[in-house]
């Protein structure tokens, strides 16, 4: 009996020290190091920008929309996806293949024309569990002129269920 205490107590112990911490963030964190030293010149837009989840089924889906834009000049994006906040600091979720970049905004080969809007209108975090959180979406790409530029949005998905 007294090892089977132990084992479970190990156990518990194990569990409550490997939980992560889902807080969101205080607005101080540092940014993802692939975007520090990184100038922001995309505008990133996740709307809504506190995204409460449907259930359809046995499943969560956040549906929001994230638009991108650069005013100053075309940009060819070279890298974008998503960061997840938790344990007080952005941790890469998914660097998205570049050919995806084209079928979701309706960009061409990459790139952005100079003041046009690009939107994925049918973003959605699915999942089994009711869980809320903060992402980051992120974008990096080059001007004609070579410039590295980045952009980047926040987003906050919720457990305020809305078809109870």
């Amino acid at each position: 009996m007294k090892k089977y205490l132990i084992i479970c107590l190990v156990l518990c112990t194990t569990s409550l020290l490997a939980q992560r911490d889902w807080s969101g963030p205080k607005g101080n964190e540092p940014l993802p190091e692939k975007l520090q030293n990184v100038r922001r010149a995309i505008d990133v837009i996740n709307f809504p920008k506190e995204n409460d989840p449907i259930k359809i089924g046995d499943r969560y889906y956040w549906k929001h929309l994230t638009s991108i834009l650069c005013k100053e000049s075309p940009v060819e994006i070279i890298d974008y996806g998503a960061y997840l906040f938790y344990d007080g600091t952005w941790n890469l979720r998914k660097s998205y293949p570049l050919k995806e970049l084209d079928k979701t905004f309706g960009s061409k080969k990459q790139q952005l024309l100079q003041g046009t809007p690009y939107s994925w209108t049918d973003n959605q975090r699915i999942g089994k569990n009711l869980y809320g959180g903060w992402a980051l979406w992120y974008f990096i790409g080059i001007t004609e002129d070579g410039e590295t530029i980045c952009g980047y949005d926040t987003i906050n998905t919720t457990t305020h269920l809305l078809n109870n």
